[in-house]
């Protein structure tokens, strides 16, 4: 995935460069105030999005005590962003995984939850793919600048909110395919959001997720434990 060109804070989401991850705030917000639950905290399922800013937000809610992750070194990154209770929910098998926890003095360990996870649900509409359509090489048929390696494909392809009689395709490596009735259409240029099937494989394509609140940037995060498997 492309490294970020330079945006300023303020730049319209249409402005940003496709493939993007994008991460809605204000939805993001909402989705959590509506699931946390302050009299049985939870942990946030930082293994999904792999990213430290992205858990900051989350551990700041009443209804959320620490990250889980799965894999020691996702945890090793983790701790080094500041994170002091992180919980690996993987056994360790190896002398070499007991020893890297233990170098982690902020890690405690164990092999299921031991308390409720939270945070899959969060990202139910706060996650989107953006693209633009490229050709419309014949009529109900657009093609888009956002294949697999943007949206992902093993979980199914992505949705194109708003539009219920599209359906969208993940396509090849590079491109995106959406199909429509007649009575609708795509031009070339056209941007739009793509919901991925499954949250946690898209953060796993891209090194970096935009922060978006009212339709404009608000900030660029690393996703700074992909690849810590």
């Amino acid at each position: 995935m492309q490294r970020p060109l330079e945006k300023p804070t303020g730049t319209p989401v249409e402005e940003l460069d496709t493939p993007a991850l994008l991460f809605d705030l204000a939805t993001f917000d909402a989705n959590a105030s509506r699931l946390s639950d302050p009299a049985q905290p939870g942990r946030a399922e930082a293994w999904v999005h792999k990213t430290p800013a992205i858990a900051c937000i989350q551990v700041a809610s009443p209804g959320v005590s620490g990250i889980a992750v799965r894999s020691i070194a996702e945890a090793e990154i983790f701790a080094a962003a500041g994170f002091d209770d992180i919980r690996i929910l993987r056994p360790l098998v190896t002398p070499e995984s007991h020893r890297r926890v233990k170098a982690i003095a902020t890690a405690s360990v164990v092999f299921e939850a031991d308390r409720p996870l939270v945070g899959a649900d969060w990202f139910e509409g706060a996650v989107t793919v953006s693209a633009r359509v490229v050709g419309a090489p014949e009529p109900g048929r657009a093609i888009l600048d956002a294949g697999q390696k943007a949206v992902g494909r093993d979980f199914g392809d992505p949705r194109l909110p708003g539009r219920p009689r599209c359906t969208a395709s993940a396509g090849s490596a590079e491109h995106g395919v959406v199909s429509f009735p007649a009575d609708d259409s795509f031009a070339i240029g056209d941007w739009l959001q793509l919901v991925p099937a499954d949250v946690a494989t898209v953060f796993a394509l891209h090194d970096f997720v935009y922060a978006t609140r009212n339709g404009v940037l608000e900030a660029v995060w690393p996703i700074a434990a992909r690849g810590a498997f």
